[in-house]
């Protein structure tokens, strides 16, 4: 029995305590886990490091510069020419053995053509061959220079794919704080319509008024609640747009945004952009246009390429290849040469050919001048844009003032009865959409500015 007790009590203390220990364990993992995915709260230029990170469209285009490099060195690559090992073994029939066998055996008189089966079990080849191109009309070198010129394309790609993410990230960033202010000011609105609720109830209650304001200001309250409602989902589809911009799986970016709205400084609202500066900065530096130059360049090599197939090719070629077989001794063939080869007809193809890419460098050059209008068309828009913001501030900020003011005296009014309910409800809407006018205003101003440095080519994030 005491056996039995002994063995009991470990067994005990393994159950009691062990779904503990595993709860505790599961438990620190997945705080752990947490702890990896919430961040800290970021601000305008962390989220646009981070992005810049992670963003895996922009880590794709990246990759489009190694793939440019390994281009460069194929293309060069052809200038030192080909080696090439050949190894075969065959077996033949009687009457298939290769006439190079055939005459071996005849001129060393072991036997003679019927004999030829003698051979029939097996032919082992050994051989090799090198090529090297000493003139190609400059197909190479041209080769070389649009590889080369790829590498610059892969690179103005990505300066736009990095423009296009940084104006993205700002411009989620910017609507995500204008939704803050805009719960912010509706909660204040909340919390006035509840003040008014209990003062219109407790004038009710005296009989001082009607039961219709009560209802008024009822309406008023549920209309803001769904305000609150509106705002808030349309927030959570703007963190889950920015989740997506930083890479993060299915947009959930894990952390709050720091920093708020605020009024621009006056030096910078006051800094003028000259648009005819911003339009012959923006011809020189956007990196579509960059881009879509060196495509025209990449285009005028490519017909040299192709007027190249009218031009002879030289090349210095050797082989050396021995054959043997199971009653025979080796037999060696070797031969080298300068060898020259240049197309008298093909038909028209070659014309053909050279057409085709000249036309398509035209096609590319009247798409290269229809940008040069678009992005000229587009900083014009965007330096309008920025500078109605601008005015929409200080128009804002003043309604603003003004409908406190407002609010303030309504409501003293309404507390002393010398006013109407429906004044009140009156003032606190105009407030509420003056708060929201503001808020839009500012962020559309440094949304705005960020779209107008994107159209100059000079996007940067301070901070």
């Amino acid at each position: 029995m005491k056996i039995r007790v002994s063995l009991f009590v470990p067994i005990l203390i393994v159950v009691l305590f062990s779904p503990s220990f595993a709860v505790e364990q599961n438990l620190s993992i997945t705080l752990e886990n947490q702890t990896k995915k919430i961040r800290k709260p970021m601000n305008l230029a962390d989220l646009t490091q981070l992005a810049l990170k992670q963003n895996p469209g922009l880590q794709a285009v990246r990759n489009e510069l190694d793939v440019s490099h390994q281009g460069i060195l194929a293309a060069k690559g052809q200038r030192f020419g080909r080696v090439d090992l050949d190894i075969s073994d065959y077996t033949y029939g009687p009457d298939n053995l290769p006439l190079v066998m055939k005459t071996l055996v005849v001129d060393q008189k072991q036997i003679i053509r019927d004999g030829a089966g003698k051979h029939n079990n097996n032919l082992f080849s050994l051989g090799g061959r090198i090529s090297i191109p000493i003139y190609t009309g400059g197909r190479i070198t041209n080769q070389i220079s649009v590889q080369k010129l790829g590498r610059e394309l892969a690179r103005n790609r990505l300066v736009q794919t990095k423009d296009e993410l940084i104006f993205n990230v700002a411009s989620a960033y910017y609507n995500i704080l204008k939704f803050q202010d805009f719960i912010r000011a509706a909660r204040k609105s909340k919390e006035q319509l509840l003040e008014s609720q209990r003062v219109v109830q407790r004038r009710f209650a005296l009989g001082k008024t009607a039961k219709v304001d009560t209802l008024k200001v009822n309406t008023r309250l549920a209309a803001v609640e769904q305000l609150l409602i509106r705002f808030s989902n349309i927030q959570e589809v703007l963190y889950g747009l920015l989740g997506v911009l930083l890479g993060d799986e299915a947009g959930q970016l894990g952390s709050a945004i720091s920093g708020y709205l605020r009024m621009p400084a006056r030096k910078q609202m006051q800094k003028s952009y000259s648009l005819q500066k911003a339009q012959r900065q923006a011809l020189q530096r956007r990196p579509e246009l960059l881009a879509l130059k060196k495509e025209l360049e990449i285009q005028e090599k490519r017909i040299r390429i192709r007027y190249a197939e009218n031009l002879p090719n030289i090349s210095f070629r050797g082989q050396v290849q021995g054959i043997t077989g199971d009653n025979s001794d080796l037999f060696a063939q070797t031969f080298a040469g300068v060898f020259f080869s240049m197309p008298l007809f093909t038909g028209g193809t070659i014309k053909a050919k050279v057409s085709q890419e000249r036309l398509r460098h035209t096609k590319l050059r009247n798409e290269w001048i229809q940008l040069k209008l678009n992005v000229t068309q587009e900083v014009y828009k965007a330096h309008l844009n920025m500078r109605e913001a601008k005015q929409r501030i200080y128009a804002a900020q003043a309604a603003e003032d003004e409908a406190i003011e407002v609010l303030r005296i309504e409501a003293l009014k309404v507390r002393e009865g010398k006013s109407i309910i429906e004044n009140l409800l009156d003032a606190q809407t105009a407030q509420l959409e003056a708060e929201q006018n503001f808020s839009a205003a500012v962020a559309d101003y440094q949304i705005q500015l960020m779209a107008l440095k994107k159209a100059i080519g000079t996007i940067e994030v301070e901070g």
